[in-house]
This record gives C-alpha cells, sequence and structure tokens, in this order.
C-alpha cells in the first residue's frame, strides 16, 4: 500500500511542482523546465554517480556512489572536472574546474514512459570540456520522446595517465563513463527512460569515447546503438602507441620532484600533489605552440590482473569489436579548421616557422610524429606538401588549403577505417551546413571564411548558451531540427532514414568506401551522394603514418567494406 502512495506522491510532485525520483541510492529534486517548442520537460543536474576522485581514489578506478539520506537538490550546474582548456584562446590561461566532478544530468519529457535513452558524452581532445546544461542545452532533444542523459568524467592526467601497468592502468576518463553507463542500466527507468535502448553518442574525443565503448568487454551490454561524430579509436590522436604515455608519466614524475624508479613511487607521489599543479604539468608536454594537441590519449591495458580492464588490444593493430550494435559514423566538411583558425590571423600566417620549419612542425600538428618511423617523416610532409599546397609551402592565403589539409589527415581517414573495421552495420554522414555562428570563431584569429568546421555540427543538436547567447536564426532552426529529428529517429527505429522522419528515405548502411552512398547534411534537404573521399582516402592511407606502430598491420579485408 506504501509502495502505491509513494509513486502517486511521486507522480503528484512531477505534475504540480518540482519533480521528485527515488532511484537506487536515494531521492532527487528536479525541476519543470520549457523546451524549445514549449514542452514540459524534467531536468536532473548534478547526480553523482561516483564517489570523488579524490585523495586516495586519485588515478584509481572510479568507486560506486554512497547512499544518502534525504532529498538530494538536483537543480544546479555541477562542477567540471579539472582542466586549462587550451583549444579556446580566450580561457587558454585558466585553470577551471574540481576533481570532485564525477556527476551526470538527466532530462526526461515522462517520467512515466519508457522512451529511447541518449547518453552524450563530450568532446574536448580528453582533456578539456563537460557535461553542463549551460554549453549542452536539452531544449531541442527535449521536443521528442526521448530521454537525453549528459556526464562529466575525468580529463587531462587525471583522467588519462598511465605507466602501462597493473599500478597506473590509466584509461580512467573511460572508466568513468561505463560506471555511468552502469548508472543508467540502474536507474533510468526511475526517468521514464528504457535501459533496453540505449544510444550513446559524442563528438571529437567523445566520438572517438563512444567507439571505445564498442572495443571495450567493460561496456558490452550497456547500449544498444552508437552515434560518432568527428571521431573514432582509430583516429592518430585518439590511441597511443605502446609505451609513449608511460614515458610521458614517468617525465610528469620526474619534473614534479617524484621518484620515478617504480610505479608504485609514482602513484603514490602524485597522488599529493596540488590539482593545480597537476594540470600545469601537463603543459609541459607541447612540443610546438599547443601541439600536439592531445598528450595524454588512450592506453591498451595489461588485462592480465584481476581488475577491470577497459581497453585489451590496440584499436589500430589488433581490432576486436566486442558489441555489435548500429552505428552511425560521420564529420563536418571543414574540420580542419579546429587548428586553422589559430595558424591564421585576418592578413597572414601567424607563425613564419609554418614556412620556413614545416617539416619539423607538420608531423606534430597532424599528429603522425610518434608513429611513424624517423626515417618516413620527411617523405611523409613532403608528400603532404606537394598534395595540399601547389607552390609546396603554406602561405598567407593557404588557410583554405590547410583546412582541407588538417581535415583530411586527421578525420577523414579514420573515420572511413572505423567503417571499414565495424562488423555491425555503419550509417555514414556528413554535415555541410554553415550555420551563422561557427566554432571557428572561437577557435582562433582567422576572419577569413574557413567551412564548416570540427564541433559545429552542435550548434544543431544543443543549445549553446555560453556560446550563442543570442540564439539561432529561422534558417538555423530549421536545420537543428533536422539534425535532432534525424538523430532521434536512429536511436528510436530500427529503419533511419535520411530526413529522421517515419515516412523518410530509408538511410542505406555503409558497405564499401567505393560505392557507399553517404548522408549529405548540406540543406533541410538532406541527400544521400556517392562517397566523395575516396581519393582523399587513398592518398593518406598509403603513406607510411602508422610504420612506427611495431604490430602493425594492414586491416584486413571482410565483406565488401574495405574495397576502394
Amino acid at each position: 500500500m506504501w509502495v502505491t502512495s509513494f509513486i502517486g506522491i511521486i507522480f503528484l510532485s512531477a505534475v504540480i511542482s518540482d519533480p521528485v525520483v527515488r532511484i537506487t541510492k536515494g531521492a532527487i529534486r528536479g525541476i519543470t523546465s520549457k523546451s524549445r517548442d514549449g514542452r514540459d520537460f524534467y531536468s536532473f543536474t548534478a547526480i553523482p554517480y561516483a564517489k570523488p576522485p579524490v585523495d586516495e581514489l586519485r588515478f584509481e578506478p572510479p568507486v560506486t556512489v554512497d547512499s544518502w539520506e534525504g532529498i538530494l537538490d538536483a537543480t544546479k550546474e555541477s562542477n567540471m572536472c579539472t582542466q586549462n582548456n587550451h583549444f579556446f584562446p580566450a580561457i587558454r590561461h585558466l585553470t577551471l574546474g574540481q576533481e570532485d566532478c564525477l556527476y551526470l544530468n538527466v532530462y526526461t519529457p515522462n517520467i512515466n514512459g519508457k522512451l529511447p535513452v541518449m547518453f552524450w558524452i563530450h568532446g574536448g581532445g580528453f582533456l578539456a570540456g563537460h557535461g553542463g546544461s549551460n554549453v549542452f542545452g536539452p531544449e531541442y532533444f527535449m521536443d521528442n520522446d526521448v530521454v537525453l542523459i549528459s556526464i562529466n568524467y575525468r580529463l587531462g592526467l587525471f583522467g588519462f595517465m598511465s605507466t602501462e601497468d597493473n599500478v597506473i592502468p590509466g584509461n580512467y576518463g573511460l572508466k568513468d563513463q561505463v560506471m555511468a553507463l552502469r548508472w543508467v542500466q540502474e536507474n533510468i527507468a526511475y526517468f521514464g527512460g528504457d535501459p533496453g535502448q540505449v544510444t550513446i553518442f559524442g563528438e571529437s574525443a567523445g566520438g572517438a569515447s563512444a567507439g571505445y565503448h564498442l572495443l571495450s568487454p567493460l561496456s558490452k551490454g550497456l547500449f544498444h546503438k552508437a552515434i560518432l561524430q568527428s571521431g573514432t579509436p582509430l583516429c592518430r590522436w585518439a590511441v597511443s602507441p605502446p609505451g609513449l604515455v608511460r614515458k610521458r608519466t614517468e617525465a610528469v614524475a620526474t619534473i614534479a620532484g617524484c621518484n620515478s624508479d617504480t610505479s608504485e613511487e609514482i602513484l603514490k607521489c602524485l597522488k599529493k600533489l596540488p590539482a593545480n599543479y597537476v594540470v600545469e604539468l601537463h603543459n609541459k608536454f607541447f612540443e610546438w605552440n599547443n601541439h600536439p594537441c592531445i598528450i595524454f590519449p588512450p592506453v591498451v591495458e595489461s588485462c592480465d590482473s584481476n581488475q577491470e580492464s577497459f581497453l585489451c588490444n590496440h584499436p589500430i593493430t589488433d581490432f576486436k569489436q566486442e558489441s555489435n550494435v548500429p552505428v552511425v559514423i560521420g564529420l563536418n566538411s571543414g574540420e580542419g579548421g579546429v587548428f586553422a583558425a589559430s595558424l591564421f590571423n585576418e592578413t597572414s600566417l601567424q607563425y613564419p616557422e609554418l614556412s620556413t620549419d614545416i617539416n619539423r612542425i607538420l608531423p606534430i600538428l597532424l599528429m603522425y610524429k610518434h608513429v611513424s618511423m624517423p626515417q618516413y617523416l620527411d617523405e611523409i610532409s613532403n608528400r603532404i606538401m606537394e598534395t595540399y599546397f601547389p607552390s609546396g609551402n603554406m602561405e598567407s592565403s593557404s588557410h583554405l588549403d590547410t583546412v582541407k589539409m588538417i581535415g583530411d589527415g586527421t578525420f577523414i581517414q579514420c573515420a572511413l577505417d572505423m567503417s571499414i573495421q565495424l562488423s555491425s552495420p555503419v550509417h555514414f554522414y556528413l554535415f555541410d551546413y554553415e550555420n551563422e555562428f561557427s566554432f571557428n570563431q572561437l577557435y582562433g584569429d582567422c576572419k577569413r571564411p574557413l567551412g564548416v568546421s570540427h564541433a559545429d555540427e552542435l550548434i544543431s543538436l544543443f543549445q549553446l548558451k555560453e556560446m550563442i547567447q543570442k540564439g539561432l536564426n529561422d534558417k538555423d532552426i530549421q536545420m537543428s531540427k533536422l539534425m535532432v529529428n534525424i538523430w532521434v529517429k536512429f536511436a528510436s527505429s530500427k529503419t533511419p532514414t535520411v530526413d529522421g522522419t517515419d515516412n523518410g528515405q530509408a538511410w542505406p548502411v555503409f558497405t564499401s568506401i567505393g560505392q557507399s552512398e553517404l548522408l549529405h547534411i548540406d540543406s533541410v534537404q538532406p541527400k544521400l551522394v556517392k562517397n566523395p573521399f575516396e581519393k582523399k582516402y587513398k592518398f593518406w592511407s598509403e603513406l607510411p603514418l602508422l610504420s612506427g606502430l611495431k604490430e602493425f598491420v594492414i586491416p584486413k579485408k571482410s565483406n565488401l567494406k574495405n574495397e576502394l
């Protein structure tokens, strides 16, 4: 009888006032908000899904949060994880966030439903970003019958430092994501979500993270579909060659004055350092300007102990898929703007050495220095320069050529490689719509048009309150509704469509680089087109970029997916 009464109280509170929901660890109170089109939805923010990873829990796998008494206030923004975001020059000098940051947010239009669940993983190079509603506002998705979740996970050294052994195995940020996915399985039904219909999706490092969950035995059974936006585990920036992160971690210990003779001594010492100092240590490893942009990516673990290991096989040399679920993979037409915007100003190159010392800088900028054999570096750089710059040099007028070079070499190849390697159904897209706002405006000082940059599709998916304060114009709103509909249709249906409607044209499965059609999203009437990346993919695949990976082998042919 009391159970019925309690459920009734919860239902009434959701209808007439702020909603209260009891989950496995205790009761939480959220707030009622409005979607873009004025629909009521319920917002629960800063819900702890793991204990604060501080003191003895720093550089350790996440630990399940304790239960609490009373009603937890789930109406405020949580701390972002400790970070220094060097992607945005305006805040590059700031250390932001706290170590106590393992929280998630839940947004739902119907507490009593059984709706598809969409689990968002933010990007930021594994070193920056957060899942807060002031950046990833849920208002667009809440016009639809779907539950949206966004999370924080540990970043930088806190999330990805590793001695590549059982003492500091690393991948803590990815293990945080697994803990959050387990939380979803245990609790999402209390918010009207279906734990048997969970789609993970993310952008950049978040897209690579979503891809890693396809490969990790820890994630198997915790989700049912995945969307990888502008990042996969096969990108050179998204995975470390064996031994590199270990060497950098030992260097961190040396700089910090720790005894680095054993992993145990490194761990004991680094646990005691102030968090802000740990962030500063991370920034000691740039080799040119703010590059390589990712210093501590995920690593392969030893997987020879009783502890839970996230990644046991190197995705490039020994690809092993654990979760056979439908996947969307794609990218934006001008991905390279993420770096090009900071290399040029209004009139010229910002850095003369890009013309005079390019053979030293290019392997760092495009992140092949540590995965290619040293004797091949000049050959690779010369072939890239000859292909993308007619004069053989980067010049003040080379901004669009630079966008193409960075985008092709850093995003296109690894997106197609992932599509080839996956055995599950893959649907491929190209986002090619120019919103009034572009992230290029935040990446650097270049005021020239640079195209549809890295992260620009996020403008259509989320209300980016911190970045677009005046809102979207009418045309951009149309594109936004289209993108949200396409994503929600994939998450909620067995048959995704090109326009996100029930009666729309079916979105075909990727079968081969040369023959498959992809969804070209350049207007509110997207269309299927033949894959335009065949020649680019062939060029980059033939370079000895990965020759430094000792066990590197050419991906084996399977079915039709890797036929050129």
